[in-house]
């Protein structure tokens, strides 16, 4: 008979059975709770994607500032326009603008010779018209840009003096020579914004609507004055 102390020890089966170290050491590492290997980022800090995704994202926002905020054409710059386009960069060879009392800016591309056009003259111009940025809208001079072949070209005749032409260009044309060609860039004030029906107008549908989506805008005038007719001086 086992004594009652040496029962307890033993358990039921008749021997006490013991695992091997190696077993126990197993059991304790897959009991023990495991570490995550993606743990997940706290709440308010991005993680190394969202803070690379922030990077890019202000890399492209400096890309895309206006040219004058990134340290390039400042805002005052006049261009050349001869690109034409305010945003081209100044060529020192070409002839300088400069700007009427009225607010109309000129480039004197070449200077005329004989009588100068005064109020009361009709003169005949060659014209291309431009918005500010060198998009084209339309011209007399057949071959100017990409202008369909079906729209109607040549010279037009412009009466100075009885208000029936384009403020600003008016104001550029009284003083000019036969001959002379420049450009002019009207604030839409002194453009079709304010006088929607002066001369010159556009002669097809397609052109009406572009000079009336951007007649808000300046637009760029380069003008030959072809012929001076008037009153005898």
């Amino acid at each position: 008979m086992l004594c009652k102390a040496h029962q307890k020890r033993m358990p039921l089966g008749g021997a006490e059975r013991r695992q091997p170290a190696g077993t126990r050491a197993f059991a304790a590492r897959a009991a023990a709770p495991r570490a995550d290997p993606h743990p997940r980022q706290s709440e308010g800090q991005p993680n190394r994607r969202s803070a690379l995704g922030l990077l890019g994202g202000a890399v492209l926002l400096a890309g895309t500032q206006p040219a004058h905020a990134a340290g390039g054409l400042k805002a005052g710059d006049t261009g050349d326009w001869s690109s034409p386009g305010l945003a081209a960069p100044i060529d020192p060879s070409q002839p300088k603008f400069f700007k009427t009392d009225s607010g109309v800016r000129v480039q004197v591309l070449a200077e005329g010779a004989g009588p100068a056009a005064t109020a009361g003259d009709t003169v005949l111009v060659d014209f291309v018209l431009r918005r500010s940025n060198g998009y084209f809208i339309y011209g007399t001079v057949d071959g100017v840009s990409f202008q369909p072949k079906d729209v109607p070209v040549g010279p037009v005749a412009l009466k100075l003096g009885d208000s029936s032409t384009v403020p600003g260009l008016e104001d550029v044309l009284v003083g000019a020579r036969p001959g002379s060609k420049f450009r002019a860039l009207v604030p839409p004030e002194l453009g079709y914004q304010a006088a929607p029906g002066a001369l010159p107008q556009m002669p097809t549908f397609a052109t009406k609507r572009q000079l009336e989506n951007h007649k808000a805008e300046p637009l760029l005038f380069e003008v030959q004055l072809l012929r001076v007719a008037g009153v005898k001086r």
